[in-house]
């Protein structure tokens, strides 16, 4: 079973909340004990500071530490003091009245009224207590240990030295700074460390118990709010997928409506210029077609309708013919490997052998080639580059581009005798940019169809036609040359009336 992004997006603010309150109950725990046992380390040093204030008299008075060993009266006096014990074997602060008697109660008649007289004198009449102390109250159970300043265990088993908190005892305690004071001894309490008392037990559990509980209400908390906030964040989601699958199946009208400013609509926004796009290119590719057919049928219906002609004897079969013919074959061709070429360029199949060329010797020998042509057009030609001007290119490719900007003039500029066109070409370079500038003179083109020029078999009504001989992809052939050199090209509006082809090649 797969699991959906709306489960997965759960179960990860689920697992993030969960690790979020395991931490702080780990956090909390540890911060507790620490808290608790210095708490308790606190109250045990409170409680043993008369013990300590003994043990240091009884050092002042002795000089040292012999004093201390079972049976000692010194010793003696130190736990009595501990477990609370007066001189005289009462124990201190624990203090037992016995209740009044009750006003109700009637004694008997026969009830002797001496009796409380003779009580006292049996009491009186028994041998002395032992004055040794009682035995400890619960949670009083817990025997004093002392060792020396070197960490010699002096009193005391060393098997209950551990959880034992040792509190130093010093030579004098009048000194203002505790640096100052002498370490004679450190006194300890077994198993202080440990929280045997039952009420801190039962406080620890109740702290513990009580933020399980809190926990547990925030992750069921969690729960209650992630769920609708999944849903919130996952339904973009569920839109893009439902519109990826429309576009899938080639209806590229439909448009996703997320207007979120987040990554998500721009996503949004991104799918619905993608399913423009693809539409643009769907009407591009069927009047691509329908372009292409267009072209072929033409020459092969001047072709077909000749030769059937011909053979039926209503064309005569002359040398003019035959040299009409071949004009027609010449343009096909001209058509298909235009064709080729530009299906090549797609692929990137083309390839470009890049040198270091003179830029003045390309444009000079396109020139000198269609020398004959330009001067049977009559056309006025001026040439402004830097005869030493090199550039890195392909030779053959950018001469192809020069060949047909030239041809592209020739077919469309109007130029006669009495009145000859003009054609204008200056190159700069400047900054690692070299820019050329190919205007002619008229006729233009409006404005709105420049950016046109360079579709594939795209022609301007009046300006380009059939008859002109162009099949519409020359342009469209310089274009993908320039950018192949890492340029741009565009046209605008000659100064002198006709068009201004723009290149600019970054090297």
């Amino acid at each position: 079973m797969k699991m959906t992004i709306r489960v997965k997006l759960l179960l990860i603010i689920l697992l993030a909340n969960t690790a979020l309150v395991l931490a702080i109950y780990l956090a909390n725990k540890l911060a507790f004990e620490k808290s608790f046992s210095q708490y308790i380390e606190n109250t045990s040093r409170v409680q043993l500071q008369d013990v300590i204030a003994k043990v240091a008299q009884t050092y002042e008075q002795h000089q040292s530490l012999d004093w201390v060993y079972k049976g000692s009266d010194e010793w003696e006096g130190v736990v009595r003091l501990y477990y609370g014990i007066t001189n005289d074997g009462a124990p201190r602060r624990r203090v037992e009245s016995r209740p009044p008697p009750r006003r109700y109660e009637q004694r008997s008649d026969d009830e002797p009224r001496h009796r409380p007289q003779r009580r006292r004198a049996e009491d009186e009449a028994r041998p002395p207590r032992d004055r040794r102390p009682p035995p400890p109250r619960r949670g009083e159970n817990r025997r004093i240990l002392l060792k020396d300043a070197h960490g010699k265990l002096l009193m005391g088993n060393a098997q209950n030295t551990k959880n034992t908190f040792w509190f130093p005892v010093y030579k004098t305690d009048h000194l203002p700074e505790p640096k100052q004071q002498h370490v004679i001894a450190f006194l300890g309490v077994e198993g202080s460390g440990l929280i045997r008392n039952e009420f801190d037990t039962l406080f620890a559990k109740q702290q513990q118990q009580q933020f399980i509980l809190i926990a547990l209400i925030a992750l069921l908390v969690t729960v209650i709010l992630a769920v609708p906030f999944s849903k919130y964040l996952v339904k973009p989601i569920v839109l893009l997928r439902k519109n990826a699958k429309v576009l899938a199946q080639g209806n590229y009208d439909a448009q996703v409506d997320i207007h979120s400013k987040d990554e998500l609509g721009l996503l949004a926004r991104d799918m619905n210029r993608l399913a423009d796009t693809l539409a643009q290119n769907q009407s591009a590719r069927q009047q691509w077609i329908a372009d292409i057919s267009h072209e072929l049928r033409t020459p092969i219906a001047v072709i077909r309708a000749e030769i059937e002609g011909m053979i039926d004897g209503v064309i005569p079969t002359e040398t003019e013919q035959l040299m009409s013919l071949n004009e027609e074959i010449q343009r096909l061709t001209r058509l298909v490997d235009d064709l080729h070429q530009l299906s090549l360029s797609d692929k990137g199949a083309l390839t470009y052998n890049m040198a270091q060329h003179n830029l003045y010797d390309l444009l000079s020998r396109t020139f000198a080639k269609s020398r004959h042509l330009i001067d049977a057009k009559h056309l006025a030609f001026s040439l402004q580059c830097n005869e030493h001007l090199e550039i890195e290119c392909d030779e053959q490719r950018l001469g192809q581009l020069f060949d047909n900007l030239l041809q592209n003039t020739l077919r469309y500029t109007d130029s006669s005798e009495q009145q000859p066109g003009t054609l204008d070409v200056k190159v700069l370079q400047q900054d690692g940019v070299t820019s050329i500038c190919w205007q002619d003179s008229a006729p233009s083109v409006p404005q709105s169809q420049l950016e046109k020029l360079f579709d594939r078999l795209y022609r301007v009504e009046g300006a380009r036609s059939r008859a002109a001989g162009g099949s519409g992809l020359g342009l469209a052939i310089c274009q993908s040359i320039v950018q192949a050199h890492n340029g741009d090209i565009k046209a605008r509006l000659s100064e002198l009336g006709g068009v201004a082809i723009m290149i600019e090649l970054r090297h």
